[in-house]
């Protein structure tokens, strides 16, 4: 059959045997893709496609993952109710307070870890949560969320993912004014990126699909993959390569890591400055 997914995306698989990852970083010092397995596997992933388990956290549950200035990840851990620091030689501690149910974490300019707590899908119990570089922790809600999910930083506005609405709100870190800006019918939008233009790239766990929003052209459906065999729940994207021109996409339901060519290359994302070395 032909594949649903439109040739001029390129779309291509980089690696397998990943165990169902929600979660993709990239990492532009090492020149690697960070992804994390759903037993608590932290992959090292090559652009060649070989990919290597560095560490595993034990009774994790790998969700979203970010990185910092000197290459410390920060895994979401929903079983255990924590953030995770991970260093390079596969050390791990954790890192702020307790959070229900961590999904996504997202770095600020001065190295403030934005993290989604999801609540319920059935009803609006979802949280922000702001964990300071020394780790203090606060709930930062301006109302609950529908199953707080991904989320992206661009300038002054946090966009945050309202999975069970479905839709995507915009958060203005300045007056903390909340406004619910893109909505979408019959998916459960999961991931976000940002283009170089300000667009976002906003990935649907199901039904396998891949939007663009455009805050002047609106929304146009980049992937909609009905077979689910060539890119199958889409969870976390991430811009990747020297030039940010390729789009990973994890997925939840499945062991690939796959990627495609978006329109336009992507915005780097924060990487502060938190700590050279893990508490002793």
């Amino acid at each position: 059959m032909t594949s649903p997914v439109d040739p001029h995306l390129d779309h291509r698989v980089l690696a397998t045997g990943i165990d169902h990852a929600e979660g993709v970083c990239w990492d532009p010092v090492r020149g690697c893709l960070w992804a994390v397995g759903e037993a608590g596997q932290v992959y090292r992933v090559e652009l060649s496609g070989e990919s290597t388990i560095t560490t595993t956290i034990p009774g994790a549950q790998g969700l979203g993952v970010a990185l910092d200035a000197v290459g410390l990840l920060y895994v979401c851990d929903p079983a255990n109710h924590r953030v995770w620091r991970v260093d390079e030689d596969g050390r791990y501690e954790t890192f702020g307070d307790p959070i229900d149910y961590p999904n996504y974490p997202a770095f600020g300019p001065r190295g403030e870890l934005y993290v989604s707590d999801s609540g319920s899908f059935d009803s609006a119990t979802g949280r922000l949560v702001m964990i300071e570089p020394d780790g203090a922790t606060r709930d930062i809600s301006p109302r609950p969320f529908a199953f707080a999910n991904g989320l992206a930083l661009d300038g002054s506005t946090l966009w945050i993912v309202e999975s069970s609405t479905p839709g995507v709100s915009a958060l203005d870190l300045d007056s903390g004014a909340l406004e619910l800006v893109i909505e979408l019918e019959r998916c459960v939008p999961d991931g976000l990126a940002v283009d170089g233009t300000g667009a976002l790239l906003i990935s649907c766990y199901q039904p396998n699909q891949l939007w663009r929003w455009d805050p002047q052209a609106g929304l146009t459906l980049l992937v909609d993959d009905w077979t689910g065999e060539y890119i199958l729940s889409p969870t976390n994207v991430a811009f990747y390569g020297p030039e940010l021109d390729r789009l990973a996409l994890a997925s939840l339901c499945g062991t690939t890591l796959t990627t495609v060519a978006t329109p336009f290359p992507g915005r780097l994302v924060q990487y502060p400055y938190i700590s050279t070395s893990f508490q002793e």
